[in-house]
């Protein structure tokens, strides 16, 4: 009877498993494996331990990337499953989950959605930023299309997805498109009605296109930016380094902190030089 109960526990442990289940989606119809999806993806409840919602969070990444490769089927059903109710009756993890299997399984049934959030205010602001990024994954020239009056837009826009993932997402789409991302982004680094997080991000992205005169040029200028962002010119210095040969990085350097009157650019400079230059 104690060997009976224990296999009991046991079969009753592996069945509220959320990875074991994971794996047992994939002979089930479409319907059942997005049920399965929207189950893993819903928020335990705030009492259960963090070892359960460790195994569930990683049940739901792999059974996501289960489904995502799962083919048009599965996408289509997860297409309908989120059309079936309208914007927040779910919770937000069970939304993004569904598009994203939508959109990389079935990429051409989710084009007029993921194309629509992009640029219809009203739908939450994470399902739209989530369809951003997925629109120039699996869309990436009609992305660009779209995307581009955003990146050169020269004020931000509240209804629109936040600045940073729009950068972002144009930065995906023209790595998808094999075209260059640096005029737009030399824009953005230098467009001072764009958000920090986005400008930063234009910065950094611009330091790894080595041989761009354009690139340089846009680092150069924001170095010398007198607009008190330090950080900002600090991210500048660094791609600097990484885009100009030595001596031409070693000398701008120097010649930018012989001038330097914030205090701690001037630091930073010097901190700089010494690793870079000094030896």
């Amino acid at each position: 009877m104690l060997l009976f109960g224990l296999l009991l526990g046991l079969c009753a442990c592996d069945k509220g498993d959320p990875a074991k289940a994971a794996g047992a989606s994939a002979g089930a119809t479409p319907a059942a494996r997005i049920t399965h999806l929207v189950e893993v993806f819903t928020p335990l409840a705030k009492t259960v331990t963090s070892d359960k919602n460790d195994a569930q969070f990683i049940a739901g990444k792999e059974l996501q990337a289960e489904l995502c490769a799962a083919g048009p089927e599965v996408g289509r059903e997860a297409l309908a499953r989120l059309r079936a109710k309208s914007d927040g009756i779910r919770p937000q993890a069970v939304e993004r989950a569904l598009l994203t299997v939508a959109a990389r399984a079935a990429p051409e049934d989710s084009k007029v959605l993921l194309e629509n959030l992009i640029t219809q205010y009203g739908t939450d602001l994470a399902l739209r930023t989530e369809a951003t990024l997925l629109f120039a994954e699996v869309h990436p020239v009609r992305a660009k299309e779209i995307l581009e009056p955003f990146v050169r837009r020269a004020r931000e826009n509240q209804t629109l997805p936040p600045q940073e993932f729009i950068v972002r997402s144009w930065i995906i789409a023209c790595e998808k498109t094999q075209t260059d991302p640096v005029p737009a982004l030399a824009d953005v680094a230098s467009n001072l009605f764009m958000d920090e997080a986005a400008r930063v991000m234009a910065v950094k992205e611009l330091g790894n296109h080595k041989g761009s005169l354009l690139a340089e040029k846009a680092l150069s200028a924001m170095l010398i930016e007198s607009t008190g962002d330090g950080y900002l010119r600090r991210m500048a210095a660094q791609g600097l380094i990484k885009l100009l040969p030595k001596e031409t990085a070693c000398s701008l350097l120097s010649q930018i902190a012989g001038k330097e009157a914030d205090t701690n650019m001037l630091l930073f400079l010097k901190d700089m030089l010494d690793k870079n230059c000094n030896h």
